[in-house]
């Protein structure tokens, strides 16, 4: 071990001695070769640990015999793309008395029967294909040597991180934003993953505005019971709501109006994106300055709940555009119905410290899954929902994970001792020898002299 290890570390010095001593060549031309040494060097290094965990079985007999495994075959390779590149090893394969058959090895390693991606490259993929797409996130990751199919396969295996535990506190008005974004399906229909955005409100820093503390929730294939039911429970981990003012922001949806059954004491707001695409529905076509007079007009109504004035409104800009009598009467009809959503703002201006649903939507959802065109499966959807709405991403728990048995725990402390040993080039105790003692030489040297 100690010779195979020595002789890995020797030849990646002498390589990157070389590289630096040959010709002239800029810092950046060395960094990306020494880059690739050194990641060429682990994977060597981490392949002779695999040996060294094997060897160490085989070793020994007394436990492969308590264990009921012997010998039925040597030497098959095994070969890992993992972050340093691929690592190769051989290992034995063993029958059991029990009846099957097992690479003890890999058990010992952590390795599953049929990966070809190691659990850290796995998680490497799954984080970059949160921000791009599976090809690039190869690219990125393992220099394109990982299918696109993989990366979705690792996606798949992942899930979003759990909440850090935090302190709970008090806060004088809380906001939630909800909507969602629209996506195309495999078999070309389309489909809505939705996203709940909670937060203190908003500050200022200069002249950009952000949302204090905010927390996304996002869940695709659950009913709107159980994504509010998941943000309420995640809202009540986090604050104590006893005096707490809450506003749902939103376009009014009925799956958005389901939160008022589980947010105690919530107060509707309508998103202004959604408020202003209504007014300008109604308006579009009038010439300019008749615009801008009925478009003030009807802000002035909804602001102060004068149904009356709005359908009067209403019934003269049809007049006016008899042609888009339909559009009109559509938008007028939401607006009329989401009113008291929109009077809140000019009768609590709290309710004006939020409503960035649109946003959010956008930063958080659609950059990935709606931003070019593309095409998305249930079940993917199902998992990147969560890790784009939490940012964390985590590989999937097994099933079980049960301890391995003793000897071959006692088989991986012996290799990585000796791996350990070989890796530091510690000499035996026995072959240090007597040390000379030069220099001057005092009393104390002369004493020790005599034991040594």
């Amino acid at each position: 071990m100690k010779t195979i290890v020595t002789e890995i570390a020797e030849n990646f010095i002498n390589r990157i001695v070389s590289l630096v001593t040959e010709g002239e060549k800029s810092f950046a031309e060395i960094e990306e070769r020494a880059f690739h040494e050194a990641k060429s060097c682990a994977a060597k290094l981490m392949g002779t640990y695999a040996e060294s965990v094997d060897s160490e079985i085989a070793a020994d007999k007394a436990g492969r015999r308590e264990m009921g495994c012997s010998v039925h075959r040597k030497g098959d390779e095994r070969r890992l793309q993992t972050l340093v590149g691929e690592v190769s090893y051989r290992r034995t394969y063993y029958k059991k008395a029990a009846g099957g058959y097992e690479y003890l090895t890999d058990t010992v390693l952590g390795i599953e029967q049929h990966d070809r991606v190691s659990g850290g490259l796995s998680l490497e993929l799954a984080t970059a294909a949160k921000d791009m797409s599976y090809a690039k996130s190869s690219r990125y990751v393992s220099g394109g040597e990982i299918s696109r199919q993989t990366v979705m396969g690792r996606v798949r295996r992942s899930r979003a991180a759990d909440s850090i535990s935090v302190e709970m506190q008090r806060v004088p008005e809380l906001h939630i934003d909800a909507d969602e974004a629209h996506v195309t399906l495999c078999n070309g229909k389309k489909s809505e993953v939705p996203l709940i955005s909670v937060y203190e409100g908003i500050e200022c820093h200069g002249k950009r505005h952000y949302c204090k503390n905010v927390m996304h929730i996002s869940e695709y294939g659950k009913t709107p019971d159980e994504l509010w039911e998941q943000a309420l429970t995640e809202i009540e981990r986090r604050y104590d709501l006893s005096d707490t003012k809450i506003y749902l922001h939103g376009d009014g949806a009925n799956w958005i109006q389901t939160g008022f059954e589980w947010i105690p004491g919530a107060v509707f707001v309508l998103d202004k994106y959604h408020k202003n695409k209504a007014i300008k529905m109604m308006t579009a076509g009038l010439l300019k300055e008749d615009g801008k007079l009925y478009d003030r007009e009807i802000r002035w109504s909804l602001n102060h709940e004068d149904l009356r004035f709005f359908d009067e409104l209403t019934v003269s800009i049809c007049c006016e555009m008899p042609e888009r009598e339909e559009k009109i009467q559509s938008a007028a009809g939401y607006l009329k119905r989401f009113v008291k959503g929109i009077s809140v703002c000019k009768s609590d201006l709290e309710a004006n410290n939020g409503g960035c649903t649109e946003p959010h939507v956008s930063h958080v959802l659609s950059a990935r899954l709606s931003g070019r065109p593309m095409v998305w499966s249930r079940t993917t959807l199902k998992r990147l929902a969560p890790m784009l709405a939490s940012g964390q991403v985590v590989m999937c728990d097994k099933d079980e994970i049960l301890p391995l048995p003793k000897p071959l725990r006692k088989a991986a402390a012996s290799a990585s001792k000796a791996f350990r040993r070989g890796a530091a080039g510690l000499p035996h105790p026995d072959s240090i020898g007597r040390l000379p003692i030069n220099g001057h030489v005092n009393g104390t040297q002369k004493i020790i002299k005599l034991f040594v």
